[in-house]
């Protein structure tokens, strides 16, 4: 009887302490609308700018899909970078309204950009020698999907590293399959004859 007593107990402190918890893990319905009308606004103002927000849009049709089919965190993050893209679509656009020409930009920035695309051509040829001997990993693609996503929008900073992070996938990826390359069963695993 006591240690039902106590097993209930514990049960019961245990859904009070994790119940609240997990309110602040899942996104809401409302999170995700809100997310997307923020996205839109920006896109909207991007396209009044006269910024390509082809990119963009595809985002936030992408995260009206996801809405429908109740996946609001992910819905939530295509919003939020569609409204990345289109804030720094509409920074371009002022620097450009303020009579800057492209020659003028920020070298920081370009030097960043640089930098990134290298960084995305380097990982895009390790991933390549990966896969030419069988060995490429399976996030490598993506990473360099999130890098050049990243460059589009101005983060440059965070571009290098998903190059970098891919690059090394690349490269551990070569390296991991021309050691298997002449890895054999050991004769206790071969059949016997």
């Amino acid at each position: 009887m006591t240690i039902r007593r106590f097993s209930a107990g514990a049960l019961t402190a245990f859904m009070l302490v994790t119940a609240p918890m997990t309110a602040t893990w899942a996104a809401h319905r409302t999170d995700a609308e809100a997310a997307i009308a923020e996205a839109k606004a920006v896109n909207a103002k991007a396209a009044a700018a006269g910024a390509d927000v082809t990119e963009s849009t595809r985002l936030i049709e992408q995260a009206l899909e996801l809405m429908t089919s109740r996946q609001f965190t992910k819905a939530i993050e295509s919003a939020d970078q569609a409204k990345k893209e289109d804030d720094y679509a509409l920074s371009q656009a002022a620097k450009g309204a303020e009579g800057k020409v492209a020659a003028e930009l920020d070298k920081e920035d370009d030097a960043a950009k640089v930098l990134a695309d290298d960084a995305i051509a380097a990982a895009s040829a390790a991933r390549e020698k990966a896969a030419s001997v069988g060995g490429e990993w399976r996030d490598t693609g993506g990473l360099i999907k999130e890098a050049e996503a990243a460059v589009k929008s101005g983060e440059f900073d965070k571009a290098i590293k998903l190059a970098t992070k891919a690059k090394h996938q690349g490269e551990l990826g070569y390296a991991q399959a021309m050691a298997e390359a002449d890895a054999d069963f050991p004769s206790y695993m071969r059949p016997k004859q």
